[in-house]
């Protein structure tokens, strides 16, 4: 895996080439020796500054509004090359030279303004007024107003020590995602100190370029330029914008700004929105209604619609019981298939070796249709952005589809059709029959539950598994029954590669791939949803009951929560897009979403998870990328920035703004089971941590602070969505399992665990005002259930 060598290697010197030509006679203004004090590094001719900035933008205005760092020589420029903009969750990192910042000097406005930390904020992030104007071109900047102050979103500033060095980096963290397709404005001021207590000082290439002499290249005169602009921004934050840019006061306030720089965030929800309710992105860009129509008509457009190849043949009816050893005749499980559109390639439609390496494309046909082109990068490259969002239907592929049904004794034999819904979805390496116990559960409450398996994700390939008889290939089993469907009939999504269900899913060598794999899972469950009209009729006509579509909620386990508060959010404002534009949705709207031991920030959460973090990382050092490296934090900022389309941070907001009510769950470890006669030791997640020290938007917790979640005020008893459950027992998969490796006895602690997140499940899909909390084992469980504070 050859990942990364340099982020910015000759690419901002070819940036600046495109903005104003180039020179091989440039003066040296690089960092000398002679420099004297604690400074940024700041030197466009070493391609030593900030990786975010616009300057990797500078001809964004003229192409596709993506970056340009060259022709990429590793995986991170190539993911860099096709960023619409930065994360808008990231923290970022400004490196430092000639001393040791002391972190005890740092204050930001949020410091100030809002915790009342400190006086005189030093540490600037402040978005900019564009209107409503493409932010990534400087020119829209509105002068009379240039600063959005009462916009500014809560951020806070720390310092670290990488690279062998000692408190030589200063870290901006936002505390909560920052304004999307919005220009910020960062600057940092001697009011930092460094560890003898003297104020840093600008870099000597950054002090040069800052003044008007001595004369640059022309290759370099687009960066003073830009300097002149971004510093007077800084003057007049400094000065209240109170005294003219000609008074003393305002050059004295020049005079402070250490660095300064502006860098423009991504739109990530605009992506998936875009593909899941076309319709109104054309009508939004001035398309007339009958083109729309007609291009609807036509198959040009991405809508999510009901399947034309959709079945579930009662013949595949398995007992639940017979699957997990609990009690039989509760629920029947079928397995049959649905045709989905896959914007990704497969083993057929592109290289064998390369369909884990591919990303979306955007869809030329439909440009073409629209009489235009597709927008292209300056080096003729194109790209999925939130300006063109429409994507290239690759094929269509005829994946597993599992729905479980309540049996004969559900609910004491009461149960009536149509059946409440729950949209099930699997996390990483998991696959759709892990739901197979909660459908249990669910059945005996006469919910039923539809499933389909993550992208790269499928039943087991192994003949000596027990789960084996689920696979849809298995030719004395599922596969003699779909043959006759010939070239449609259903496979396993994971393409039988060797590395299994879900071993593909992430991709640190393509991130590109990584970010739409996530990206096809929401339009997975958005085209799913929009079948279950279809799933309905086909079982109806087979006597096996109906589905209520106008209750349907979705559960969501580890990644699939991460997928399902991503989708959910997607879902829900894709039917409110349509019926704005005067367009009928396909989809049904959603009713919750149960998010249990999932998590925001997904670099974060690899980085630092227990059980995954040791192979990112290592898989990282393999190819130099070592934690405690500036290198290794570049990375983790691009990649963030190259899947925030995909990642629930930058939706939990909208979700719980929307009003759709949440469950979400997580372990918190620190249960004391002996009184059960469980003397296992409980800790905290392993998998999807709670939350990260430094990262105050990764994990568990912080998401559901976004998603507006809070802890139950008592327990045992009823509580209302949103609602955030801790529980002190379990493990990472004890709503699905007791057992945390799947294959020892459980104690009774999991046990426990696993009935009491199961019955809070059950009855927030029944009524998500009316939570059973701490009710299991007569309500053992509520003492380990965390209570909000009186």
């Amino acid at each position: 895996m050859h990942i990364y060598k340099k982020v910015l290697p000759a690419a901002v010197a070819l940036a600046l080439a495109a903005c104003g030509g180039g020179s091989d006679t440039v003066p040296d203004q690089s960092e000398g020796a002679t420099q004297i004090g604690t400074f940024p590094r700041f030197d466009p001719l070493a391609s030593d500054l900030p990786l975010n900035t616009d300057i990797i933008f500078a001809d964004a205005a003229s192409s596709d509004g993506t970056a340009n760092v060259g022709a990429p020589t590793n995986p991170v420029e190539a993911a860099i090359n096709s960023l619409d903009g930065f994360s808008t969750n990231a923290y970022f990192d400004i490196a430092f030279a000639g001393g040791s910042i002391d972190p005890t000097s740092l204050c930001t406005v949020t410091d100030a303004q809002i915790k009342m930390l400190c006086a005189e904020p030093n540490v600037f992030l402040l978005p900019l007024n564009t209107g409503d104007a493409d932010a990534l071109d400087p020119g829209n900047i509105v002068a009379e107003d240039p600063v959005a102050m009462g916009e500014v979103t809560a951020y806070t500033a720390s310092v670290v020590s990488l690279d062998g060095g000692q408190n030589n980096v200063l870290r901006v963290i936002p505390e909560q995602p920052l304004k999307a397709k919005t220009k910020y404005l960062v600057f940092v001021t001697n009011g930092v100190l460094d560890s003898m207590g003297q104020p840093i000082t600008p870099s000597s290439s950054y002090n040069t370029l800052g003044e008007t002499e001595p004369a640059v290249t022309p290759a370099l005169q687009p960066v003073r330029d830009a300097i002149a602009g971004w510093e007077n921004l800084a003057a007049a934050v400094l000065t209240g914008g109170l005294v003219p840019p000609t008074s003393p006061e305002f050059q004295s306030a020049k005079d402070a700004v250490a660095i300064s720089y502006t860098y423009t965030t991504t739109d990530p929800v605009a992506p998936l929105v875009g593909m899941a309710a076309p319709r109104a992105a054309l009508a939004g860009l001035g398309v007339p209604a009958e083109n729309v129509n007609g291009l609807q008509a036509g198959g040009f457009l991405p809508t999510p619609v009901a399947s034309e190849l959709v079945g579930v043949p009662a013949a595949t009816e398995t007992d639940i019981g017979g699957l997990t050893g609990l009690a039989a005749d509760i629920a029947n499980l079928y397995t049959g298939y649905i045709q989905l559109p896959y914007y990704l390639t497969t083993p057929e439609t592109t290289a064998s070796a390369s369909y884990t390496q591919d990303s979306w494309v955007p869809d030329a046909t439909l440009a073409g249709a629209l009489g235009m082109s597709v927008p292209a990068d300056v080096d003729g490259s194109t790209n999925v952005t939130y300006r063109y969002p429409f994507a290239t239907e690759q094929s269509l592929e005829t994946v597993p589809l599992q729905v479980t049904l309540p049996g004969s004794s559900a609910g004491g034999g009461a149960c009536a059709a149509p059946y409440p819904v729950v949209i099930y979805i699997h996390g990483i390496t998991s696959d759709r029959s892990s739901v197979a116990a909660l459908a249990h559960s669910l059945g005996n409450a006469c919910v039923a539950t539809v499933a389909v398996d993550l992208p790269l994700h499928g039943v087991t390939n192994n003949t000596d598994s027990p789960l084996y008889g689920l696979n849809v290939e298995n030719p004395a089993g599922l596969g003699a029954a779909f043959s006759g469907l010939g070239e449609d009939a259903p496979r396993e999504r994971h393409f039988n590669d060797a590395a299994g269900s879900g071993g593909q899913f992430i991709n640190l060598s393509v991130l590109q791939n990584t970010r739409d794999n996530l990206r096809q899972s929401v339009m997975d469950m958005l085209n799913l949803n929009a079948s279950l009209t279809a799933i309905s009729d086909n079982l109806d006509a087979q006597m096996l009951g109906t589905l209520d579509t106008s209750n349907v909620k979705v559960v969501g386990v580890s990644l699939g929560g991460i997928v399902g508060s991503v989708y959910a959010t997607v879902n829900q404002l894709s039917i409110g897009a349509d019926g704005m534009a005067g367009f009928a949705s396909n989809l049904n709207s959603l009713s919750g979403v149960v998010s249990s031991a999932s998590g925001g920030q997904l670099t974060q959460i690899l980085a630092n998870s227990l059980a995954l973090g040791p192979t990112v990382n290592g898989g990282l050092a393999q190819a130099g990328v070592n934690q405690g490296t500036s290198t290794y934090e570049k990375f983790l900022y691009a990649a963030q920035s190259t899947v925030d389309s995909g990642d629930p941070v930058n939706f939990a907001s909208t979700l719980s703004g929307i009003g759709v009510p949440v469950l979400m769950q997580q372990i918190v470890g620190g249960g004391d089971a002996s009184g059960l006669g469980d003397t296992k030791l409980y800790t905290a997640d392993k998998v999807i941590p709670n939350s990260v020290e430094g990262a105050p938007l990764a994990g568990t917790s912080p998401l559901a602070v976004l998603a507006d979640a809070s802890l139950p005020g008592a327990a045992p008893g009823a509580a209302s969505a949103n609602l955030l459950i801790n529980l002190t027992i379990g493990h990472h998969a004890s709503l699905l399992r007791p057992s945390e490796d799947g294959v020892t006895a459980a104690t009774t602690g999991e046990t426990l665990a696993t009935g009491e997140l199961q019955t809070e499940v059950v009855s927030f899909v029944l009524d998500p005002t009316q939570i059973a909390v701490g009710t299991a084992g007569s309500n053992a469980a509520s003492a380990f259930v965390e209570v909000a504070a009186p």
